[in-house]
């Protein structure tokens, strides 16, 4: 009797189950996946431009009065007494409402003046201070004026092998409209963007011509933490770091969920600790952002590993996964390479009598 009801249970599953299918159910869109008419510019009054404004970091303090210098004022810009274009120089462009005197800004450009750079911090806030899908737009114009401002300082001396734009979000294509930009109307690329969990909404199922891109400069690393909310999946660089898989990020009390505004912002969080610790972030790579998401990445062999940072191996490029720990610096170092410390399955995993430990 019991085997004639168990071959009934089979026959029936075999029949009539739902087995969980991609195929069949299909990938996350995310938010806004499509914005209407975003890929066309939008119209910038040149009366306008003198709200677009670069602020330079004098000293390694967030605290520290900064000059600004607008779009017609780059020749001064150039004078200023803290810029020396013999060093490396850093431009950071924010996100969708950002500001230079807000947290990011201010503790990026403290950051990177340690580091030795001139630090240019963009503001776009006048311009991105509306309705989403109109500041997506808007920045394709921006991109095309602050091409003009770094093409005039190259006539002072600002050289682009030197020149690094690092972009949070909404950020992370606007450098690369600056980028494009600036290659029309120089003939010459600019030598690194980073792009910091790029925006999703309104660009993920856009062109390379319409969002950030491995063609945008000599070099495009990119860090993703919320590919499925507001990032998106697609590894548009020569080198992308997925995150934990890319999707969400631990939260910094375990049991209190690190969800979609949290998971994007930690892409800034876990650059800024990078900077502070360029050799402490080794990820390893994968053969697909399927695997990333699906942490599949520990036995390959042998194992390709590059750092998330300032050293990141230009040479060394594809899709990778890096682990992290769920509190500031983050890292976890070598470990990261072992399953044993992946921070949920470290923290959950039931088959090991000693998990209830850690609550």
């Amino acid at each position: 009797m019991y085997r004639v009801c168990l071959f009934v249970m089979v026959f029936v599953c075999e029949s009539v189950c739902m087995y969980s299918s991609k195929a069949m159910e299909g990938y996350p869109a995310g938010y806004l996946a499509d914005c209407p008419g975003t890929t066309t510019p939008q119209p910038i009054p040149l009366s306008d431009l003198k709200y677009l404004t670069i602020s330079l970091q004098t000293k390694g303090n967030i605290l520290w009065p900064k000059p600004k210098y607008n779009y017609y004022q780059m020749k001064e810009l150039a004078k200023d007494p803290h810029i020396d274009f013999k060093k490396k120089t850093v431009m950071y462009v924010g996100g969708f409402l950002d500001h230079p005197q807000l947290p990011f800004a201010l503790t990026a450009g403290a950051v990177y003046k340690r580091m030795g750079y001139n630090v240019f911090l963009l503001d776009t806030n006048r311009f991105t201070t509306v309705a989403y899908p109109v500041a997506a737009s808007n920045m394709r114009t921006i991109g095309k004026h602050v091409a003009e401002m770094l093409a005039t300082l190259n006539k002072y001396g600002l050289n682009p092998q030197n020149l690094e734009l690092v972009g949070l979000s909404l950020g992370a294509h606007t450098i690369s409209f600056i980028a494009k930009n600036y290659r029309l109307q120089t003939g010459m690329n600019i030598s690194r963007l980073t792009g910091l969990d790029p925006s999703g909404p309104c660009f993920r199922n856009l062109g390379p011509e319409d969002r950030l891109d491995q063609t945008d400069a000599d070099f495009v690393d990119v860090v993703e933490t919320n590919i499925d909310g507001y990032g998106m999946a697609a590894p548009v660089g020569h080198v992308n770091f997925y995150v934990n898989g890319g999707e969400f990020q631990p939260g910094d009390f375990f049991w209190v969920p690190c969800e979609v505004i949290c998971s994007h912002i930690r892409s800034f969080t876990i650059w800024i600790a990078a900077l502070m610790n360029p050799n402490s972030f080794i990820a390893m790579k994968c053969d697909s952002v399927q695997e990333a998401r699906n942490k599949d990445c520990y036995d390959k062999n042998p194992v390709v590993t590059n750092l998330l940072g300032p050293n990141t191996d230009r040479n060394v490029q594809g899709i990778f996964y890096l682990a992290t720990q769920n509190n500031f610096p983050y890292f976890l170092g070598l470990k990261g390479l072992e399953r044993d410390y992946e921070f949920f399955d470290s923290k959950l995993n039931l088959y090991k009598k000693t998990s209830w430990l850690f609550f």
